[in-house]
């Protein structure tokens, strides 16, 4: 057995010392460490908080969404109900209710259908002077959450046709919020904002393409199967134009406005039902039938050309007129594009309340309460001619 000394022990408490403490090496290595981690939580956090709130949004307006069509199916299951209780030539109750009843005599059809529209803004309003009672907006009433105030005033107290009636369930506690403390609830997304409610946004579906001058001064371009502008409340991608090429059966196209005249009161499109030979098109645009179902054949030769049918544009066609009956000319005030496919919009402006993209849907001067886009504000410009950059945000109930 060794002996231990004093020099080795005190050789080993002198070693301990020295590792007791960190070299200023391994202190500077711990703190960049510490200021990564630090920096990439700070900056992860958010997207992932952001992220949780798009989602809730998206289940707030998708809930709702199923509220509000299950409502709008109930009200035209009530309509065709009233027709037949009438019968085919007495008024309905939703004829003799409206400011349309003394025409019904004359022109039982268009009546109704003028009749309908009125039944559906009463049911289904947006602003407070909309109801069949209209409401008095109290002195903290901010416009900006009118919409969404109706929005929730109708689900929650209105009409129920023959819908199951609502629950608590329905909508939670922080779906809903007075935001502008005047009493009445509105339903808001998971940032605290009140959603937006159109209830015709049929500009954001253009027949007749984009607006011309300025927004302030904005004037309807008549139905043409021209362009088509779709925004948030459409199904599908721009019909292509007409141009020379191999177009196959079953190819769909809308003609130069310039070389087409319109079908009143619906646009029209043109389909390929056939080809012969070859099948390439002619270089100069044929004279395009305004008939439905009519065909024109598109050639540059006896033995290959293209066959073109006229066809109905189903967005052209309103399902509450869809006989095209209700004109601009009928109603005095801006209740929607006459002809022209609609679906309500529920639309979020997620996290940022101020850049919404539309015009707000109070603001009729400039046909907010149809949707309108807006412009972006100076010094901003966008090639599109709209605040896309804003619209892109949105989250809304037709990108479910």
């Amino acid at each position: 057995m060794s002996r231990r000394t004093s020099f080795t022990r005190s050789n080993r408490r002198g070693h301990a010392r020295r590792r007791a403490g960190f070299s200023l090496i391994e202190i500077l290595v711990v703190i960049g460490l510490i200021a990564f981690l630090t920096a990439a939580i700070v900056a992860v956090i958010p997207r992932v908080g952001n992220a949780s709130k798009v989602a809730a949004t998206k289940a707030t307006i998708k809930k709702v969404n199923e509220m509000l069509n299950d409502r709008i199916n109930g009200f035209r299951r009530w309509v065709q109900k009233q027709d037949q209780l009438a019968g085919p030539n007495n008024p309905p109750s939703y004829v003799t209710n409206s400011q349309y009843a003394s025409s019904f005599a004359t022109n039982p059809v268009q009546t109704r259908a003028l009749a309908v529209k009125s039944a559906f803004r009463t049911y289904f309003p947006q602003a407070f002077s909309e109801f069949s009672t209209p409401i008095t907006a109290p002195s903290a009433h901010k416009a900006v959450t009118e919409s969404s105030e109706c929005l929730y005033q109708f689900l929650t107290n209105g009409p129920l046709f023959d819908t199951e009636p609502p629950s608590a369930a329905d909508l939670k506690a922080i779906e809903t919020a007075d935001t502008d403390g005047d009493g009445l609830p509105e339903i808001v997304d998971a940032w605290g904002h009140p959603i937006r409610f159109y209830r015709w946004p049929t500009r954001l579906v253009r027949p007749g393409g984009p607006p011309t001058g300025t927004v302030s001064n904005f004037e309807e371009v008549p139905l043409s199967p021209a362009s088509i502008l779709l925004g948030a409340a459409a199904p599908r991608g721009n019909v292509p134009t007409w141009q020379t090429g191999f177009p196959t059966v079953g190819t769909t196209i809308r003609p130069n406005p310039a070389h087409v005249t319109q079908a009143i009161p619906f646009s029209l499109l043109y389909r390929c039902v056939a080809v012969t030979g070859a099948g390439q098109t002619g270089a100069t645009e044929p004279v395009w039938p305004t008939t439905v179902g009519a065909t024109i054949s598109d050639s540059n030769s006896p033995t290959s050309g293209v066959t073109w049918q006229a066809l109905l544009d189903p967005l052209s066609v309103d399902p509450d007129d869809p006989l095209g009956l209700v004109t601009a000319g009928l109603i005095s005030e801006p209740l929607e594009t006459p002809n022209t496919w609609n679906t309500a919009l529920i639309v979020s402006s997620a996290n940022d309340a101020d850049t919404l993209g539309l015009f707000e849907p109070y603001d009729t001067p400039n046909f907010g309460n149809l949707a309108q886009p807006r412009v972006p504000p100076p010094p901003g410009t966008d090639p599109t001619g709209y605040w896309s950059d804003a619209l892109i945000k949105h989250i809304t109930n037709h990108q479910q």
